[in-house]
């Protein structure tokens, strides 16, 4: 079993969860006299891929980056426990320009065998061959599946994405949503995917949370065969039913419903 983290303000420590890759409880933030996250409670199960939704100031970010551990200059208090092996993935690449991609996959990863491990993990987001570019040779794509390799080349049990996808053009998009679900399959991490687009929460998610004004309003579990075609009219009722939760159109209640 993993090792775990306890990220806490104002709350006692609990006992890690054995089918909990993160548990989140009570959780507060605020910033000056803006209240972000109101008393905000989550479990993400291990190997468990949960998309977050919500509009721009609903608190997807923020809650994301308290996971990780990142909202320095934020109030409040709750508990986060999260898994010792955390990693996260951004909207740019943020590739170190003065290294190679190799060494930009590989920076900070221990052991001998780090490199021979940095170049499978290359190989299996279709940069093999890259390995000595300049970051400045790759499109913004391969940036971001150099990203994903980084992201993954530590075996993490916990992957933090928070719109790793968002600057690129539309085909791109859809050939990395194809590789995140594939390499998601192959490791098996919990994902916490932060994201406004419905389409991309519904085509790769197990299960899609909406956030608003700090709070979730509404929960759905995504139950769609393999490949997830847009076209299947599932995929456009649990669309539908997301819009509705996002205030886009009128609201279409669900036994899912929170």
């Amino acid at each position: 079993m993993a090792s775990y983290d306890h990220r806490l303000s104002g709350a006692a420590a609990a006992p890690a969860v054995e089918r909990a890759a993160v548990r989140i409880s009570g959780l507060t933030r605020s910033f000056g006299d803006r209240h972000v996250l109101d008393d905000v409670d989550l479990t993400i199960g291990h190997g468990e891929f949960t998309a977050l939704l919500g509009r721009s100031g609903s608190g997807k970010s923020t809650l994301l980056r308290a996971v990780a551990g990142l909202d320095h200059g934020a109030a409040g208090s709750g508990e986060i426990l999260v898994p010792a092996r955390v990693s996260l993935v951004f909207q740019d690449s943020r590739l170190l320009p003065w290294l190679r991609i190799l060494d930009n996959v590989v920076l900070g990863l221990p052991g001998r065998d780090a490199r021979e491990r940095g170049r499978a993990a290359l190989d299996e987001v279709g940069l093999v061959g890259r390995e000595a570019a300049w970051p400045h040779e790759l499109s913004g794509g391969e940036q971001q599946r150099a990203a994903l390799a980084r992201s993954l080349v530590g075996a993490p049990d916990l992957l933090l994405a928070d719109e790793p996808f968002g600057s690129l053009d539309a085909l791109t998009r859809i050939r990395m949503h194809r590789l995140l679900r594939r390499l998601y399959e192959a490791h098996r991490p919990a994902v916490l995917l932060v994201t406004h687009d419905v389409d991309e929460a519904v085509t790769l998610a197990d299960r899609v949370l909406v956030l608003d004004e700090g709070r979730f309003v509404q929960e759905l579990r995504i139950d769609l065969p393999a490949g997830r075609d847009p076209g299947d009219p599932r995929f456009q009722h649990y669309r539908t039913t997301l819009l509705g939760a996002l205030g886009v159109l009128p609201a279409h209640r669900t036994k899912e419903q929170s």
